[in-house]
């Protein structure tokens, strides 16, 4: 795929005459995190507020790279971060995993360099899950204990939707959990950062592989926490003989890693 434009939003790009490859590539603005060099070129984003026809404006980010390669099995010699990215936030919508909205991508090949953009739509009044998990720490995990319990609860749901089909994100951290919550306590959550999400075959070792990601970088999560979010995600009352032996695996490997920093 060179090139894909939202429905919903191209009449808001073609008003701000940004609905081409060029005119994005062009566009003047002020980097929200300024370009990093390497893998042979750099990749840096940009935020822009966009006015929407209907009347208002909403935020974009916008990625931009030039020679930001990465292998995968099917270009071996590699593509653009960014395409990676675009199709894995496809694959998620397939499968109702909730994640960024994807408003633009396009790749080019200019003057033998390769350059890619992806734009989505802002996550306004979301904060990555780590955000919360220390607020309630400094709450004394009193007044957002229903709300946390819930949390936990709706995170292990979409991990374990993610894994049954047949995915593994890879870099499974607190930080690329997106959660807003309304004031009547309603969450919605975004899984973010796809650029190493991968299709595995073997439902363990997807399991372990994210589940150990997410409890290591978890530090401020209770016993409670992390026992009920394994029964969320196995969907069990009470751990049974197997979910023991995956409890036990998850307990030393956070032990090995928590021992090698003490």
């Amino acid at each position: 795929m060179n090139e894909f434009v939202a429905e919903p939003w191209k009449e808001t790009l073609r008003a701000a005459r940004l609905d081409g490859f060029e005119a994005l590539w062009n566009l003047e603005a002020n980097w929200f995190e300024s370009p990093n060099r390497d893998r042979g070129g750099w990749s840096g984003v940009m935020r822009l507020e966009l006015p929407v026809p209907a009347g208002g404006s909403v935020g974009m980010f916008l990625k931009r790279q030039e020679n930001h390669l990465v292998r995968t099995p099917g270009h071996p010699l590699g593509e653009p971060s960014c395409a990676v990215e675009m199709r894995n936030l496809q694959i998620l919508q397939r499968v109702g995993v909730p994640s960024l909205e994807p408003v633009y991508f396009g790749q080019r090949k200019v003057a033998g360099k390769r350059r890619a953009l992806l734009m989505t739509c802002e996550l306004r009044d979301f904060r990555p899950l780590d955000d919360w998990t220390t607020e309630w720490q400094a709450d004394g995990w009193v007044r957002s204990a229903k709300i946390r319990r819930r949390l936990i609860i709706k995170c292990a749901a979409m991990l374990s939707r993610l894994h049954r089909a047949g995915l593994v994100h890879n870099a499974l951290y607190p930080k690329h959990i997106f959660v807003g919550l309304d004031e009547r306590g309603e969450i919605d959550l975004r899984l973010i950062d796809l650029e190493k999400m991968r299709r595995r075959h073997g439902l363990a070792r997807r399991t372990l592989r994210d589940l150990d990601s997410l409890n290591r970088r978890s530090p401020l999560w209770s016993l409670t926490d992390r026992l009920r979010f394994l029964k969320a995600y196995l969907g069990v009352d009470r751990l049974d003989a197997a979910a023991r032996v995956t409890w036990r695996r998850l307990a030393q490997a956070y032990e090995r890693k928590a021992g090698s920093h003490g």
